[in-house]
């Protein structure tokens, strides 16, 4: 299994981001080999002021799903409902095998 987490970077400008990106996860769990798909707010107090920040963990059930999952039309989808919202920087990934 392999397990993939993205902590987004969102301006902070009123938005209801956890609504926002719960409308993800009917997308993405259409996408063959995805085993699971969660979203949690980042509660770290490194966390710069101006922004709100989120994880995704999403859990894969081998390479090939991962590699399937990034070019699948879902993912870019679910991303476009949130990307317009991304701070500088927007992201960081963590990807490894479980």
């Amino acid at each position: 299994m392999i397990r993939h987490i993205v902590i987004l970077q969102l301006k902070k400008d009123g938005t209801d981001y956890d609504s926002l990106l719960r409308r993800t996860i009917p997308l993405v769990k259409e996408i063959p080999g995805v085993v699971s798909y969660d979203i949690f707010e980042n509660q770290s107090q490194y966390v710069s002021e101006d922004c709100v920040s989120f994880g995704v963990e999403i859990h894969f059930k081998d390479q090939k799903a991962l590699d399937v999952f990034m070019e699948h039309p879902l993912h870019y989808e679910a991303n476009s409902i949130f990307e317009k919202h991304l701070a500088d920087p927007p992201f960081m990934v963590l990807t490894h095998p479980i």
